[in-house]
């Protein structure tokens, strides 16, 4: 099995969070997959977002809930439709972690004008709306995103996951070991690691790829390809 390398937030240290300037760096970092972060606008479309204000990157002190399409085009935030767009020039796939409960119609939508199941990872940390994508999006890779911080809550991340069709999940780097990995695939879920430190990165990633681990989200994609390319 080999360990996907994804491009946290469209490689932030390299390119603009969120940007489809970022999706292009990160594939010429070698990732395979871009994750981005999905909210809808005022006018219902999913857009690029992390957080539910624009005041972090944009500098505009409004939520993305209240702004138009027109005005979010001007302050440099990219539809989910354009994402999927730029990513099918360059040959990666879209990791979609969808932040807003209420945004995944809108995402369900984009994916579907866009290529479909094959072209995407669908995430999120909402149950609901990782059961949504489960029952209209049969063929994709649905995951429940999730940090936990101790064995009972590790445990009830695979079961929840398990229970609602996901198949996968996606946890943080103190979480995910070989143990946490082989516990996962005996629910028949795959397992996606985001590193959030380099340090963590360069010490675990070699030993958890070689436990079947299926992608590690990482800051720094071009370091996480470098990683697994020496270890075979």
């Amino acid at each position: 099995m080999t360990t996907l390398v994804i491009a946290h937030r469209t490689a932030p240290r390299d390119a603009r969070e969120n940007s489809l300037d970022g999706i292009a760096t990160a594939a010429r970092c070698g990732a395979d997959v871009v994750e981005v972060d999905a909210r809808r606008s005022r006018d219902g479309t999913a857009v690029l977002l992390h957080d539910p204000w624009l005041l972090r990157v944009q500098h505009v002190p409004l939520s993305v809930s209240w702004v138009r399409d027109a005005h979010l085009a001007r302050l440099g935030v990219p539809t989910l439709a354009d994402a999927l767009e730029v990513a099918g020039e360059v040959g990666v796939r879209l990791a979609v972690d969808t932040k807003d409960a209420g945004a995944a119609d809108a995402v369900l939508a984009a994916v579907r004008a866009g290529g479909g199941a094959e072209r995407v990872l669908l995430w999120s940390q909402h149950m609901p709306v990782v059961r949504s994508f489960v029952r209209a999006l049969p063929d994709a890779e649905v995951a429940l995103l999730r940090d936990t911080f101790d064995r009972a809550a590790h445990d009830r991340l695979l079961a929840d996951a398990a229970a609602i069709g996901a198949r996968a999940v996606s946890a943080h780097e103190d979480v995910v070991t070989p143990a946490f990995i082989a516990a996962a695939g005996e629910r028949g879920l795959a397992v996606y690691c985001w590193y959030q430190h380099l340090d963590a990165q360069r010490a675990r990633l070699a030993e958890v790829s070689v436990a079947g681990l299926a992608g590690v989200v990482t800051d720094w994609p071009a370091d996480a390809r470098e990683l697994l390319r020496a270890d075979g």
